[in-house]
């Protein structure tokens, strides 16, 4: 044994909230076992910090990079940011690659690769890749992915014969723009397709067309039967994506169509699922019931909000899938990527996407070389902010990091308001601990709050409801000034007055689901208010299965209240009016990707409270995934 007392030698990383105890844990439970010595420190802070890269969203510990990356994924204050700076950090990346290679506890992928990648037979925890330091299924899992998509590349999907005239005039139906037919039949030929784009590009109506075809091009019944899975991460957006294409079913039963109303019958019963159900997920459990020796029986497997899927679980369901299945991946990668490790779908998509981000308006684009290419089509035509729209320009600034684009359009003068069609951007150029940051935030939505509460106490549901979704106040932080923690406490402190509080399931609380609830059919991410029922009862209101319905709140457990929200909870969903706060000039959680996500989750209104420093650390901060993926698949 070394007698090196590592967790007090990690310290340091733990006190500033870079590493935390289970990271710790884990690095000194193997240099023990190892018998690792002093001289021995780095290797075993490169453990630590490569046992902490996927809880934070990376595949990998990047040694080049680490210092910029860590102190990025923390939400600081000043004693943190003092904190970070003193950490003592190796010097030297590739001295400290060096010494990784050289250790008993590494091994170097390409001898794994010698090895045909086999892990059977390795007894090190890590994996080294130049300067990418992983945990060895992280490592396993990346390789798998890339693995997996080259060959549904070169695969022949399952023949649907060729396309009569009743599909044609089927497609047609859907008046689909020119990039959205396009990823129809990329889909249509290809066993792997990307369909990825911005907000209101029409991503799901394109899934509605594909489904349709390929419905009515086979059997319902039979060896010859499309057996189609509709998919997505969370059980919001599977719910989302279920109600979408009855919507979209419930138009199709109104065109005339010869067979229209059986097809719409079959869309709707289409099987839409959480990907964890649909590969058969085990309550704690890591394994899935559908793998590689028990494949799923769908041919063809649709999966929405891509840009949540993690690269772990990613890899189980392409090594889930049937040799003869379609793959259809859907989403967008200017979003925020999962909460868990990985950024697959903008590894997968990003070159073909910055290709045609260089095209004027619909022009033709190159496409990159790869052998992705032909797989991935780009939907660029938002119907819900207009190319030239000041949203529409603003929000595609953001995505390229164009700062000057991006205040240029804020400071141009708004209309008091635009076309009914049209989303309206406003800016107050001041922070929200400024003198008058707070009356900002309260004149954009603190009537809905007492909108919503009127008609809590009124014990109308539906209103109370609408009420509620039509203003979100969406925050980076979660503490602090910027954070939502002050503002719930600001909103139930202003409906309150003066000598009251508000505690417990008041009427005309906002209630966030924070995880899925199967006994009341609620998804994590659902919002509901509390209700006053005639009988003098408090229950709570949420929209279950397209019915609004009243909960008790003795039956709730995993809740929490949402005046504001975090930007990251907010993915997916939409709202009237939405006020982004934005943090401080030195926020290091501020990104395009945060900054994008949340002014797109507007239908009618962006109002952005922050200064122009804020606005520019935001726009200039992107967020950095360690990963090895995207080299794997593109160079």
């Amino acid at each position: 044994m070394s007698g090196v007392d590592w967790i007090s030698q990690l310290e340091p990383w733990r006190a500033a909230g870079v590493l935390n105890s289970s990271d710790l844990q884990v690095a000194a439970s193997i240099a023990r076992r190892n018998n690792l010595v002093a001289s021995d420190a780095e290797v075993v802070l490169a453990m630590a910090l490569a046992a902490r890269a996927p809880r934070t969203g990376h595949s990998c510990l990047d040694l080049e990079n680490v210092k910029a990356v860590v102190s990025a994924d923390i939400e600081s204050d000043d004693e943190t940011n003092a904190s970070l700076t003193a950490l003592e950090w190796p010097a030297d990346s590739q001295a400290w690659a060096t010494k990784l290679a050289e250790s008993s506890v590494v091994v170097v992928a390409d001898v794994l690769l010698a090895a045909d990648g086999s892990l059977g037979n390795n007894t090190c925890p890590f994996v080294l890749n130049g300067s990418l330091l992983y945990l060895e299924r992280y490592w396993y899992y990346e390789r798998e992915v890339a693995r997996q998509l080259f060959e549904r590349v070169s695969l022949t999907p399952l023949d649907l014969g060729e396309e009569p005239q009743a599909s044609t005039d089927l497609l047609a139906s859907f008046k689909l723009t020119a990039d959205q037919d396009a990823a129809v039949h990329a889909a249509l030929s290809h066993s792997l397709s990307v369909i990825v784009g911005g907000p209101g590009t029409g991503k799901t109506r394109t899934v509605g067309a594909l489904l349709a075809l390929l419905l009515s091009s086979s059997t319902s019944e039979g060896p010859d039967a499309l057996r189609i899975a509709l998919a997505a991460p969370t059980g919001k957006a599977a719910s989302r994506m279920g109600e979408a294409i009855e919507g979209l079913a419930a138009s199709l039963r109104t065109s005339g169509l010869s067979g229209a109303g059986d097809l719409a019958d079959r869309m709707v019963t289409a099987d839409t699922k959480t990907l964890h159900s649909l590969l058969g997920a085990r309550p704690g459990s890591t394994r899935y019931r559908f793998n590689a020796a028990n494949p799923l029986p769908h041919n063809v497997v649709i999966v929405d909000e891509t840009s949540m899927v993690s690269l772990p679980l990613m890899a189980h369901l392409l090594d889930a899938l049937n040799a003869n299945a379609r793959i259809v991946l859907v989403g967008d990668p200017g979003q925020l990527a999962s909460v868990d490790a990985g950024s697959v779908l903008g590894d997968i998509a990003s070159p073909v996407v910055e290709a045609s981000d260089l095209a004027v308006g619909d022009e033709p684009y190159e496409k990159p070389a790869g052998e992705l290419s032909s797989s991935i089509t780009v939907l660029r035509k938002s119907h819900r902010f207009a190319a030239e729209s000041s949203v529409g320009r603003f929000a595609k600034a953001v995505r390229r990091g164009n700062t000057t684009e991006a205040i240029n359009v804020l400071s141009e003068p708004q209309p008091p308001s635009e076309s009914d069609d049209a989303v309206r951007l406003v800016w107050h150029s001041e922070q929200v601990d400024g003198p008058n940051g707070a009356r900002h935030v309260r004149d954009a939505a603190f009537a809905a709050a007492v909108t919503t509460r009127k008609f809590a106490e009124e014990g109308n549901s539906s209103a109370a409801l609408e009420a509620l979704s039509s203003v979100r106040i969406l925050c980076a932080h979660r503490r602090g000034p910027f954070g939502v923690a002050r503002w719930n406490w600001q909103f139930e402190d202003w409906l309150a007055g003066k000598g009251t509080r508000l505690s417990g399931f008041y009427i005309g609380r906002p209630l966030l689901v924070t995880t899925n609830d199967s006994t009341n059919k609620l998804h994590n991410g659902d919002l509901g208010v509390v209700i006053r029922l005639p009988d003098g009862t408090n229950r709570v209101a949420f929209v279950i299965e397209g019915e609004v319905r009243d909960i008790s709140t003795a039956r709730l457990e995993s809740v929490e209240t949402v005046h504001a929200m975090t930007i990251h909870k907010s993915q997916g969903s939409e709202f009237d009016q939405i006020v982004v706060v934005l943090p401080p000039t030195n926020s290091r959680l501020a990104t395009r990707e945060l900054l994008y996500t949340a002014v797109t989750r507007a239908r009618k209104t962006v109002t952005i409270i922050g200064s122009k420093e804020s606005l520019e650390n935001a726009i200039n901060n992107q967020i950095v995934r360690s990963s090895g993926l995207r080299a794997l698949l593109w160079n």
